[in-house]
């Protein structure tokens, strides 16, 4: 069956930008949009420090990208959804033709650019 990519996300990655008094913050840098299939893989509610927060973690698939090209996402980095942000917890590429990401949303309050 083919693949059906309707969604642009924007691949962030973790960087570091000057403060202005010598310093650093840390940030995420766009670095470019993929076209993906996202689908739900699980969803629950996690415990935190304010209680319970819903969780949903997603199946994300995409086109295939060799290691090492500054395209393909790794754990840590984010994928933008509109106002979505969903962090990468792994990356498989068992078909060679497609990447698949498995992500969990950030929940709000944590996705700051």
């Amino acid at each position: 069956m083919a693949k059906v990519f309707g969604r642009r996300l924007i691949l962030l990655a973790a960087g570091r930008t000057a403060d202005g008094g010598g310093g650093f913050r840390r940030g995420w840098d766009a670095r470019g949009g993929l076209w993906a299939e996202v689908r739900m893989r699980s969803g629950g509610l996690a415990h935190d420090e304010f209680g319970r927060a819903p969780r949903l973690r997603l199946r994300i698939t995409t086109h295939g990208l060799p290691v090492g090209h500054p395209m393909r996402p790794a754990p840590g980095d984010r994928l933008q959804d509109g106002a979505r942000l969903f962090e990468v917890e792994a990356v498989h590429d068992g078909e060679r033709r497609h990447l698949v990401i498995l992500a969990s949303e950030v929940p709000d309050g944590e996705g700051a650019r």
